[in-house]
């Protein structure tokens, strides 16, 4: 549940907003376009490969796939969190027009 609920609550939706601000006007059909196949790329791999790691059973008991599912999910999400808090520069207040150079100074 609490990868569920963090994930509706963040980058669930967080991505498609970020997807069509962060890049600048020079690139934006491209990036975004790349970036929107990543995103539904990696909502195929989630959707595909949640009910088989919902359903392993170990020797642990019935619930290890519960567990480990939620787990895995859930440690993705605190990874994906700490790439945003640390990697993506913040756009409030920028215009389009100054993602161009902003782009140029974080690349130097």
């Amino acid at each position: 549940m609490l990868y569920s609920a963090s994930f509706m609550m963040s980058w669930g939706l967080i991505c498609w907003v970020l997807i069509a601000e962060i890049f600048p006007n020079t690139i934006r059909g491209k990036a975004v376009a790349v970036a929107v196949a990543f995103q539904w790329i990696f909502n195929w791999i989630v959707s595909s490969s949640f009910v088989p790691m919902f359903n392993m059973y170990l020797t642990t008991g019935d619930d290890f796939g519960h567990w480990f599912t939620y787990g895995h999910y859930g440690i993705v999400c605190i990874i994906a969190a700490v790439f945003v808090w640390r990697m993506v520069p913040e756009t409030k207040g920028m215009k389009l027009e100054d993602m161009s150079r902003m782009w140029r100074e974080k690349m130097k």
